[in-house]
């Protein structure tokens, strides 16, 4: 039981950043727009991915693969969505 709130937690605490910045670099990197006409779409999407990434964290095998997999996710969403902030302008 202890393992379950350790990954939930996970899920929690390293979800909100990862659906922030996977959303944040979606609304840049969106082809032929401007991402301010996105943040609607974006801010809709983002409640639903970030209870996703919840279901999975708490669906994996153990708590310490959960934090390791969901900090990898979240340096590789930021880096996405500074890669995609430099290319937009």
């Amino acid at each position: 039981m202890r393992a379950l709130w350790a990954k939930a937690a996970a899920g929690v605490l390293l979800g909100l950043p990862l659906s922030l910045a996977a959303c944040g670099a979606l609304s840049y990197a969106w082809p032929g727009t401007r991402w301010q006409s996105t943040v609607n779409a974006v801010l809709l999407a983002f409640f639903p991915l970030w209870l996703a990434v919840i279901s999975v964290a708490v669906g994996q095998r153990s708590a310490r693969q959960t934090w390791l997999a969901l900090g990898v996710a979240n340096l590789l969403a930021f880096s996405a969505l500074w890669a995609a902030r430099l290319w937009h302008g």
